[in-house]
């Protein structure tokens, strides 16, 4: 079993100068907690760089190995970065050494061109050749089933893909999954076994070409024989090639939401500068409007006076009025007296008036008293230039216009602050978009990927359509042979038959091998992985996971009824899950290391996958965020399990320092 000792990094990534992450040598786990941004997953990546070679970022992409140097060292003049991993297999010490260093000749390298890799593998004290080295490295860690050592929360996601029948990712990940599991002895023996049934019809062809009596039956043989070559030639070419898509389509996907980023700056961007543009309208207006206003603004000087003068006029405007308004009133009141002598009744009560009263009433009006007399002509004229004097003064009226301008005031300083947040937000925008790149790619990716997803349609109906052939073409091979069979006479003919006979039965027993171990290894994985789920789930109705033949784990309900619907937290535990019993029945031991692996999910089952962790694998190590799972509370939990604790602190942006404890 594979077991790490010692992990030294130096100037990989924010990790600046030497440092070193030791393991115990018993079983257990090891935690290393860090805020978000510190170095995490790029300690993930330092594994995977050490034992592959590669550094992985988002979506399966790899990255410019020369952009893993840290920045801090770069530009102090140290270029380049190593890895060195301390580990043991089977009682063996290895310690493998990877570096990325500056070519002879260059001064400062500013490309990966300019860099040259090196790697050494130690066995014990000595240093292995190269050939030796790989050999050992992929029987230590074969890439292809590192997805179950070194993983993310990003890569759980992609487990939900073995529920889906004829899905290439799929496909892609039971591959990994029969790899990890010891299948491919099965297969590659399985594999030797067909090219020598095919080696053995192909000598029974020349022999029965030979043969006067089966010649015909040998030509028709040779053949199909090319045919069914050529069918298989061309499933080999689709199968790679739908390999090659699949990768790119997770590229593009990948880009597809980075450039859905793009997609929305751009349109929020749109949409706020329409609105900057109909704000500064407003504010335009509003200005014009102020400027005319302040026109009559050296009114404020004369305020105090204007007042003044409105209230003389407003006095001698009312002696004229007070005359006019009684001569008014008086003529009324004459007219209905006059009325009612005609009437010879009250013109207020209308009750009948007496002689006497009636001559008074005549003699008083007619000697009407001239205090109530009308304005004169100058008098009505005089009014009329006061009133139009007062006119114009409360035109003037300074009060009004301090409030109308106050109220604009008002109006263009809410309009100002909308800008200034409108042009932040802009800016912001702005920003993000130079730092995306080329945001042509926004518009053309989305195209690119209808692209690439219609190849990869086209590709699996090439497939399918390859296989249907590869099937009709050996039924008609077999009835050949059969044909042949019965009519061979000659011993050469039933010798060449008999072997290709016993390489048959051969490839049979094979085949079934692999059928009954592949069924045998479901078996354990449904098993040990029902009881991981059960152990974490917090659903006590979830009583067992039901596997498919993709390895694909369904969530059965107590009622026997399939969870057709499961959480993002539920897929998680799934995948935890069959991630343990993988490990759990897997030829090939070693180390699981997680970057973040609890997502979104509850205290409670965080709770539960803590404590669950010793059974995942035999060695632990963990990478988490602050907070992500209680410190205590996970150091009560794993108890004696948790084996070493790590901190990551934040010397600057580019130096991230690994503190034990």
């Amino acid at each position: 079993m594979l077991h790490f000792l010692r992990l030294t990094v130096e100037n990989f990534g924010p990790y600046k100068g030497k440092q070193q992450i030791e393991f115990s040598s018993n079983h257990g786990v090891t935690i290393i907690w860090g805020n978000n941004g510190l170095g995490k997953t790029t300690l993930l990546n330092v594994f995977r760089y050490a034992l592959f070679g590669k550094v992985q970022g988002r979506g399966a992409k790899s990255h410019s190995l020369k952009q893993i140097a840290n920045w801090e060292s770069y530009d102090e003049g140290e270029y380049g970065f190593k890895v060195v991993l301390k580990m043991n297999n089977d009682g063996t010490d290895y310690e493998l050494t990877r570096q990325f260093v500056v070519r002879d000749g260059i001064s400062k390298p500013d490309k990966d061109s300019d860099y040259k890799e090196e790697v050494f593998l130690k066995r014990g004290g000595s240093i292995l050749s190269n050939e030796e080295k790989d050999h050992v490295l992929k029987s230590l860690m074969p890439e292809q089933v590192s997805r179950f050592f070194l993983f993310d929360g990003e890569l759980l996601q992609e487990y939900e893909e073995l529920l889906i029948d004829e899905n290439s990712t799929g496909a892609k990940i039971k591959g990994a999954i029969e790899t990890i599991l010891g299948v491919p002895v099965l297969t590659n023996g399985l594999t030797d076994t067909n090219e020598a049934v095919k080696e053995y019809s192909k000598r029974l062809t020349k022999v029965a070409q030979k043969n006067q009596d089966t010649q015909l039956l040998g030509n028709a043989l040779e053949a199909k024989q090319t045919e069914l070559k050529s069918h298989e030639d061309e499933l080999e070419n689709l199968r790679k090639k739908l390999a090659e898509l699949t990768t790119e389509r997770h590229d593009l996907e990948e880009e597809m939401k980075q450039t859905e980023k793009v997609r929305d700056w751009l349109n929020e961007k749109r949409r706020l500068e329409e609105t900057v543009e109909r704000k500064k309208e407003a504010r335009s207006a509003k200005l014009i409007e102020m400027k005319e206003l302040t026109k009559n603004a050296w009114q404020g000087m004369l305020s105090q006076r204007i007042q003044k003068a409105l209230l003389q006029l407003e006095d001698e405007i009312k002696i004229y009025e007070d005359k006019k308004s009684k001569h008014v009133i008086s003529q009324q009141l004459i007219e209905e007296l006059k009325k009612g002598c005609e009437t010879g009744k009250c013109p207020i009560c209308e009750q009948g008036l007496a002689n006497h009263a009636l001559q008074l009433i005549k003699e008083k009006t007619a000697n009407y008293n001239a205090g109530f007399a009308a304005l004169t002509e100058f008098e009505e004229n005089k009014l009329i230039e006061l009133q139009g004097r007062r006119a114009q003064l409360k035109k003037l009226n300074v009060e009004e216009l301090r409030v109308q301008v106050v109220a604009i005031e008002n109006v263009l300083a809410d309009i100002t602050v909308e800008l200034s947040d409108l042009e932040q937000r802009l800016s912001d925008l702005d920003k993000n978009i130079r730092e995306a790149g080329d945001i042509s790619r926004a518009s053309s990716v989305a195209s690119e990927l209808a692209r690439c997803l219609q190849k990869i349609d086209n590709t699996e109906n090439g497939i399918r359509e390859e296989q249907e052939l590869i099937i009709k073409v050996k039924d008609e091979i077999k009835r050949i042979e059969e044909k042949l069979k019965q009519a061979a006479s000659d011993d050469e003919l039933i010798i060449a038959e008999r072997k290709r006979e016993a390489c048959e039965k051969i490839k049979r027993i094979f085949e079934r091998g692999v059928e009954l171990y592949r069924d045998n290894l479901k078996q354990k994985v449904e098993k040990d992985a029902s009881e991981i789920f059960v152990s974490i789930s917090n659903q006590p109705e979830y009583n067992k996971l039901q596997i498919n033949d993709n390895y694909g784990l369904a969530i059965v309900h107590q009622s026997g009824r399939i969870v057709e619907i499961r959480s993002a937290g539920y897929e998680h535990l799934v995948a935890l899950s069959l991630i343990g019993a993988l490990h759990k029945n897997a030829p090939l031991q070693g180390p699981i290391i997680m970057d973040s692996p609890f997502g979104r999910l509850d205290p409670e089952h965080k709770r539960k996958i803590t404590a669950a962790l010793p059974n995942l694998a035999e060695q632990v190590l963990l990478l988490v965020y602050s907070g992500e799972i209680d410190e205590q509370l996970a150091r009560r939990i794993l108890g004696s399990n948790l084996k070493n604790e790590y901190k990551l602190f934040s010397k600057t942006a580019f130096n991230t320092q690994i503190v034990k404890g």
